[in-house]
């Protein structure tokens, strides 16, 4: 830049200079300050509040199970999340289940703090995302921390704002947006659903268990951040206050989360004019057609199959299966049956032949004859015999031997018709031969994911049954009998003997699972191998 370039740059700046102290001394304008002409009014610095202090940011270690290959866990691996206090006179921290769950350490940090404080977690509601942490050392609650209070559903186009801790950075972070609506969504893969509000503030990776202030100033909270749409911008759910008051509650009752409520059938909706005429569902009246019953649910004792039912809790059911919620705003009746809590009582009032009948019956947790969630109804199991591996079908084992949600497309397509029935007795499950570890015993099998129904002609109702038939078996042959008719015979004596040899082929300790080693108390141990150096090998 040559002289004449300095000192024009230099005159405009001076100019500027003085333009700024003439309006300093102005009395049109009253006079400002330096530091207010520097951050005009819509520019000004962000306020710390107290209430962010209580945002911290949680590092996990998890050791997840394998139900892909139960005899082992998955390589361990590290991930962050967020979390606030809620109570600090009870030391309670809330974060979301998922950040938490299966973990092996876990540690919190407060912001602008560097040090990590060694947490435990005191209960994990996997089916609501919720959990209660702890940090026991008192050096922790020393600090001034506000308790971050909680909220009703804040009403459409209300101002939300998102504290966390996001990947792509290591502080806090705030995002703001507004109430889109409020739905019933999906906490969990192929759970039930509970109630949400959906947000356009945007929810990244490591934001799930932080607050959702809808007041930042006075520390109260709309809910907890849990999840975003993957296809889809700006559209983030938190869980509200009626999720996390029965979860509490839960807590504060049992010192666990016992789970929610399932209405005990399944519906359809009355739309339609000739299926109402021919349930004879008069034009002033609504409801939803009850098509299917939980056998093993109190419901089945009470209600039939065709019943209408009209009304719940004396609040009244339309015909797509929505009850009223505020302001116009509708969610489905469901909503009503997850606030309450397991042995509760439901009133209904359905239309059964052309009469109005008033009903009532207790609630009891959803059983589906295939488990949902790890830890919750289920847990990794399997038993090895001759090579071939069972294991109950689940929902995580679908999601790990197909991967993630691509299950629903790679599966076969029998295993998939399974998944939304309902379990006929206690304790039944679903046997399947997943895969075959090959040797000379098992050659020429090539099944993979398949329905084992029989075991020498006896029907099977859960792989414990299967164990032990196995273990008593005294015929020469075993005889699985496959979905379809087809069948894998082995010689027992053999599958016996080369069992061993195959457990160790494969680096498999046991032959079974340490749930089906206590039920049935057997097991067979892989062949050791010989540790002893020859002299040659050395």
């Amino acid at each position: 830049m040559d002289d004449a370039g300095d000192g024009s740059s230099i005159e405009v700046r001076s100019a500027k200079r003085a333009r700024l102290e003439d309006l300093k001394s102005s009395p049109q304008t009253g006079g400002f300050d330096t530091a207010e002409a520097a951050f005009p009014a819509s520019r000004q610095p962000p306020i710390h509040t107290k209430a962010l202090r209580s945002v911290l940011k949680v590092f996990v270690v998890k050791a997840d199970p394998n139900y892909a290959q139960p005899w082992q866990m998955r390589p361990q691996r590290s991930s962050s999340g967020s979390a606030f206090i809620v109570d600090t006179k009870r030391r309670h921290i809330m974060t979301n289940a998922h950040v938490v769950s299966n973990e092996t350490t876990v540690h919190v940090r407060r912001p602008g703090n560097p040090k990590k404080w060694r947490a435990k977690v005191l209960c994990e509601g996997k089916i609501a995302d919720l959990a209660l942490v702890t940090v026991e050392d008192d050096q922790f609650w020393t600090d001034e921390l506000l308790d971050l209070r909680f909220v009703d559903v804040p009403e459409l186009q209300d101002s939300i704002l998102v504290a966390g801790y996001p990947l792509g950075g290591d502080s806090l972070s705030i995002t703001k947006g507004i109430v889109s609506r409020v739905v019933m969504t999906r906490y969990a893969h192929a759970s039930n659903k509970l109630l949400g509000i959906q947000i356009d503030a945007a929810i990244n990776p490591g934001n799930s268990g932080g607050p959702a202030f809808a007041d930042l100033q006075q520390g109260k909270v709309a809910g907890v951040a849990f999840s975003k749409l993957s296809n889809a911008d700006n559209v983030g759910y938190i869980i509200p206050y009626q999720i996390i008051k029965h979860f509490l509650q839960e807590y504060e009752k049992h010192g666990i989360f016992r789970g929610c409520c399932s209405v005990g059938f399944r519906w359809q909706d009355m739309e339609n004019t000739h299926l109402r005429e021919h349930l004879q569902v008069a034009a002033n009246q609504s409801g939803s057609l009850v098509y299917k019953i939980d056998p093993l649910a109190p419901a089945h004792d009470v209600l039939k199959e065709n019943d209408v039912v009209m009304e719940i809790d004396r609040v009244p059911i339309a015909d797509d299966g929505t009850v009223e919620f505020r302001n116009e705003e509708r969610v489905e009746f469901s909503h009503i049956v997850r606030a309450k809590h397991i042995g509760d009582s439901l009133d209904v009032k359905v239309l059964r032949d052309g009469q109005l009948l008033d009903l009532k019956f207790q609630l009891k947790q959803r059983r589906p004859l295939v488990p949902i969630l790890h830890g919750v109804d289920c847990v990794p199991s399997y038993f090895i015999v001759g090579g071939l591996v069972f294991v109950p079908l689940s929902i995580p084992f679908l999601e790990h031997a197909y991967g993630g949600l691509n299950w629903r497309k790679l599966a076969p397509v029998p295993i998939l018709a399974l998944v939304t029935e309902y379990c006929e007795l206690p304790e039944q499950q679903v046997v399947v031969l997943f895969q075959i570890l090959a040797a000379e015993i098992n050659f020429g099998y090539k099944f993979q994911t398949v329905k084992c129904e029989q075991f020498n002609g006896q029907e099977l109702h859960n792989l414990k049954q299967l164990a032990e038939a196995v273990d008593t078996c005294k015929e020469k042959y075993m005889r699985f009998g496959l979905e379809g008719g087809k069948s894998v015979i082995l010689d027992r004596v053999q599958a016996t003997t080369d069992g061993p040899i195959i457990l160790k082929q494969h680096a498999i300790t046991f032959d079974r699972s340490a749930d089906l080693q206590k039920a049935t108390n057997n097991s067979c141990v892989a062949e050791q191998p010989d540790t002893k150096m020859t002299e040659q090998s050395l």
